[in-house]
């Protein structure tokens, strides 16, 4: 999942992993999706080296047990948009 654009996951999803196309590591500081980890600390997500985006995948416990199609919204530090993305769980 693009740590700036968000994304769906399943309900029973143990984990999300999340990209990073920035060349500097950026830090999600809060998280409304239930199951996710406590912040702080934040969860850095590392820079792109080279053409490879940095990853880093977080576990979700409990999993999501319920379908949320507006979705939890999350702050990552590093983008410029003007509403934070979204997790969807279907």
């Amino acid at each position: 999942m693009d740590v700036c654009a968000g994304g769906t996951i399943s309900i029973g999803a143990t984990s999300i992993t999340f990209t990073n196309n920035h060349p500097e590591p950026c830090n999600i500081t809060s998280c409304d999706l239930p199951g996710f980890p406590p912040i702080p600390p934040d969860v850095q997500v590392p820079a792109r080296v080279g053409s490879q985006p940095g990853t880093i995948t977080v576990p979700l416990n409990p999993p999501p047990s319920v379908v949320n199609p507006k979705g939890y919204p999350y702050t990552p530090a590093c983008c410029d948009e003007d509403t934070n993305p979204t997790i969807k769980v279907q």
